[in-house]
């Protein structure tokens, strides 16, 4: 049986990490997935993994929680994540926001996607895929990031930031994760373009992202300027290699 692991970064995410916990197992029992959870907490004020192993306790569920001294960012979490979810044999790592803005029941689709497919992207950008609650600025940027990328890179990609993915093993394990060193947009950009530049095959499925209901967003203008010289850098590399 092919076994899933979910990898989850938080910070301040108390509110909402019980929820979207419970949900996932769901999906797990109910289609008789072998899946496990890893949660990446940035020492979270509000108590994030305290909560988290109040749950480990009283539901007796799968999850390793990996507490980090202080807030060192969603690029370096999901590294700490991966790195763990190899030692323990996953075949299928998933990267899912802790807001509950990634819908757990479509895990099932991603993993039967992954039969054809190395790298499968939840995508807001083709057909059927939907951005809800989030205001024209915010859709702007987005959307305008993504074309920017894209166009830089000719990754042949129409969503490149999303953070609800799932990589089979082998595409982390090819990847040099310890030479990674971006965040954010640009972690997620910076990921497909080396997964890309590997020869891994990549699709993109529809997916409806919902805005957060409860707690703040963490995109900062520092990490959107960030992401534009990430772009240009690994422009100038593509630049190398043609």
């Amino acid at each position: 049986m092919t076994k899933v692991t979910i990898v989850i970064p938080t910070y301040n995410e108390r509110e909402n990490i019980g929820g979207l916990i419970e949900k996932i197992f769901e999906v797990f029992h109910k289609n008789n997935i072998d899946g496990n959870i890893i949660v990446v907490d940035d020492n979270s004020p509000d108590g994030t993994s305290g909560a988290v192993e109040k749950i480990k306790e009283n539901k007796d569920y799968p999850i390793e929680l990996i507490e980090r001294p202080k807030k060192l960012g969603i690029g370096s979490a999901y590294i700490s994540g991966f790195k763990k979810a190899l030692e323990l044999d996953s075949d299928v790592i998933f990267e899912m926001d802790a807001d509950l803005s990634h819908d757990p029941d479509i895990i099932p689709e991603f993993i039967e996607n992954l039969r054809n497919y190395d790298v499968i992207l939840g995508s807001r950008y083709v057909d059927d895929g939907k951005i809800e609650n989030w205001g024209g600025y915010r859709k702007a940027i987005s959307r305008g990031a993504n074309i920017f990328a894209d166009m830089l890179l000719n990754l042949n990609v129409k969503d490149i930031t999303t953070g609800y993915r799932a990589y089979k093993r082998e595409v982390l394990q090819a990847i040099d994760l310890r030479a990674i060193r971006s965040d954010g947009y640009s972690f997620q950009v910076e990921m497909l373009f080396k997964t890309k530049k590997k020869g891994f095959r990549i699709k993109e499925i529809p997916i409806i992202f919902r805005d957060r209901s409860r707690g703040k967003s963490k995109l900062s203008k520092m990490e959107v300027v960030k992401f534009f010289i990430l772009c240009f850098g690994l422009f100038v590399k593509r630049l190398k290699f043609i």
